[in-house]
């Protein structure tokens, strides 16, 4: 089945463009000129978001909010509104990627691929013979991708985080760097690139504090990440 792509653009040109890149990898695309528009195209399920900032009739980010609560598509935010703050916040709001305008096309499919990939590994369990990972008050179910503390709803932690998790619980005590977290999110990695930063800033932001009052990912300096609480695996 043909992958789609739901492409939420106010220009006419840049959507022809990003079109014929994913078409060039058998990506089919849909368009949304603008905020309504994108409500109404979700309708056609599309497996990934290429989003702008700039639309003529709703912010970017706050369209990305409110699709945050009811859907965990991937989203790769792509826009002339790129400072740090812009990136950051793009992020913590839910985003997976962020690339500004102009960027490479070439990066731009590989990213786009890279989280349908991710996406479709993450319907199923990363280790087939555990479903369900167990640490502190937490379980993270590896088939429904679903985080939940102990009489809780699931919360809600999107592709990227997902990710990024299951390779801390299934590294425990195990340092991990930049890097190495960069090719679980199959991103090439840039020595000052900080949305491993801002993802793992927002896990450690929903996991909060184990009973002693430590962090469950500690950060290593100069090194990168490891995850400091005892994981037991569950069929």
């Amino acid at each position: 089945m043909r992958q789609i792509a739901l492409i939420v653009e106010d220009d006419p040109a840049t959507r022809h463009v990003l079109g014929t890149t994913l078409a060039t990898a058998g990506i089919d695309s849909i368009y949304a000129e603008n905020g309504a528009a994108m409500w109404h195209r979700l309708e056609e399920k599309p497996d990934v978001i290429i989003l702008d900032l700039s639309l003529p009739d709703a912010d970017g980010l706050e369209l990305l909010r409110q699709l945050r609560q009811q859907s965990e598509i991937p989203v790769l935010i792509h826009s002339t509104r790129s400072d740090e703050i812009e990136r950051i916040i793009g992020i913590e709001i839910g985003a997976d990627d962020f690339l500004p305008k102009p960027c490479n096309m070439r990066e731009l499919l590989a990213r786009t691929r890279g989280l349908l990939r991710r996406s479709q590994r993450s319907n199923t369990p990363v280790r087939s013979e555990f479903r369900r990972l167990h640490f502190g008050d937490w379980t993270l179910d590896t088939a429904s991708r679903e985080l939940s503390l102990a009489g809780d709803k699931p919360t809600p932690l999107g592709v990227s985080g997902f990710a990024l998790l299951t390779a801390f619980l299934e590294h425990p005590f195990e340092p991990l760097s930049r890097e190495q977290l960069s090719r679980v999110l199959k991103r090439e990695y840039v020595a000052y690139d900080r949305i491993i930063d801002v993802h793992v800033s927002q896990i450690r932001r929903i996991l909060g504090k184990q009973a002693d009052g430590s962090s469950f990912i500690k950060t290593l300096r100069s090194q990168g990440y490891v995850f400091i609480a005892q994981v037991e695996a569950a069929s």
